[in-house]
């Protein structure tokens, strides 16, 4: 599994791969790998051994460098990986290709927030203060997450440091070595970015160190403000930027932008680069189920625009890490060599052409990690799938304050709605598919945009190729 600041992107080796990547150590060098890999995969020849060994390094060290050479300099950032630890009993015969344990979990401290954005995705269920989860049950539930090997979690909501023990529980998840990203658009103060630094919000964690990412929408009060909702936001984030940058934090700045903002990216992405902030990100709105309203949509004029202001800024600030979602890069834009259309209309292509390219999409399409590598849960135990999906009735699919974790994780329940049998799907064109079984063993339905577009969970979501049309537009 690899940590990525926004997102947790994991990977299934096979367990030939697997087991060679445990014996890296940092002691064997090649030949000797290869002979001990050769002894074990029994391969007929050393040299089909040391092929296979520089297979694995070369497929894992597509998108980063996750084996490098041994030195004394990088010894201290390394992890290595004892081979017993991946010596497990072989599991019961499943068709299902799922972990026997989360691979990360997304905990909501709280579901409130010092700020009320126009385009926040979550649902704000209120939550009784005396019907949260205890202090002392968030850090069972860590411990228990630490025993069962998840090394990595999300901090979501709402807003993490609203809650008044945020900072002793995002201690005690430091404690444990565990990885995770802390978005907030709370005030953070001097003695607040102190305490973080206490805590050892710095320290590296092998090669990475955990990232603060603080939202902030825009240059100045005018704009900054009515996009948060809240009066005064401004000026408290920009002293939140200062005290985190100035504590040395791992610090990055995310502005999500409509056309309200969009004419103002440059101004900002410069305003974060003179302030010392090192790392910015810009995503594009896309739909919410809670706050949504169409004239929040980029047209493709002003995607175009914001292409150019991030070129423009990031040419005057080439050490800047700038990152886009949702958004293509100037250069991107330029290779595509597509004319934009008007709004609304869509580009002239016969039926079969439109089928083809939405099969194409349906086969490559992201794999749902609801219930399949991890699951949620909220400020009062309720455990759902989804942190952009309601918080009650048949999305519950279990209590953290009442059961642990491997309970959940493998009870009846979630397993009915990470892979619903044919019945639920009564009525809809799932129910009658020769493929369903393979659709869920393989990468799933985003059952979020199925509840968005029809009300139910359990139908087709618009990508579907079998869905009776394409759905609402998202971004």
């Amino acid at each position: 599994m690899k940590y990525e600041a926004e997102q947790i992107n994991y990977s299934l080796l096979s367990p030939m791969m697997a087991a060679t990547l445990s014996l890296m150590d940092g002691k064997l060098s090649f030949r000797h790998l290869s002979m001990v890999v050769q002894y074990t995969h029994n391969f007929e020849t050393l040299k089909q051994a040391q092929e296979f060994v520089a297979q694995v390094i070369r497929s894992a060290n597509q998108e980063n460098d996750a084996v490098v050479q041994m030195t004394s300099q990088v010894k201290p950032f390394i992890q290595c990986l004892d081979p017993f630890e991946f010596v497990v009993p072989p599991p019961e015969e499943s068709g299902q290709c799922r972990p026997v344990a989360p691979l990360t979990l997304n905990l909501m401290f709280s579901n409130d927030c010092q700020t009320s954005c126009g385009y926040c995705y979550a649902e704000r269920r209120r939550v009784p203060p005396e019907r949260h989860l205890s202090s002392m049950r968030w850090i069972e539930i860590f411990r228990e997450a630490h025993a069962l090997g998840i090394e990595q979690v999300s901090l979501s909501g709402g807003d993490p440091l609203f809650r008044n023990d945020a900072l002793d529980l995002i201690a005690d998840l430091i404690r444990l070595d565990m990885l995770f990203l802390l978005s907030t658009k709370c005030h953070v103060t001097r003695e607040m970015a102190d305490r973080l630094v206490e805590i050892g919000m710095a320290r590296p964690i092998n090669q990475y160190t955990r990232e603060i990412q603080l939202s902030l929408d825009g240059p100045d009060p005018e704009t900054a403000d009515p996009m948060a909702g809240a009066p005064g936001f401004f000026e408290r984030a920009m002293d939140s930027v200062r005290n985190l940058v100035g504590r040395g934090l791992n610090l990055r700045v995310k502005a999500v932008v409509t056309p309200f903002n969009a004419p103002r990216v440059y101004d900002f992405i410069r305003l974060m680069a003179v302030s010392g902030v090192e790392q910015v990100s810009v995503a594009a709105y896309s739909r919410t189920l809670y706050r949504h309203r169409d004239d929040m949509f980029l047209s493709e004029v002003e995607r175009a625009s914001i292409a150019q202001q991030c070129q423009k800024v990031q040419a005057e600030f080439p050490g800047l890490k700038l990152r886009l979602t949702g958004l293509a890069s100037a250069a991107e834009l330029q290779q595509q060599k597509v004319p934009a259309l008007p709004e609304g209309e869509q580009p002239n292509l016969d039926p079969e052409t439109r089928r083809s390219i939405k099969e194409e999409k349906w086969r490559v399409r992201t794999h749902c990690s609801g219930g399949r590598s991890s699951m949620t849960i909220t400020p009062d135990g309720k455990v759902v799938l989804c942190d952009t999906i309601p918080q009650e009735g048949e999305f519950v699919v279990g209590d953290a304050g009442r059961d642990s974790l491997a309970e959940i994780w493998n009870s009846q329940e979630l397993l009915d709605f990470a892979y619903p049998p044919r019945e639920r799907f009564a009525g809809s064109a799932c129910y009658d598919c020769p493929d369903l079984e393979g659709c869920q063993r393989k990468a799933g339905y985003c059952f979020r945009d199925s509840y968005f577009n029809y009300g139910s969970a359990f139908a087709p979501p618009p990508l579907c190729p079998a869905a009776a049309d394409d759905g609402m537009r998202m971004d």
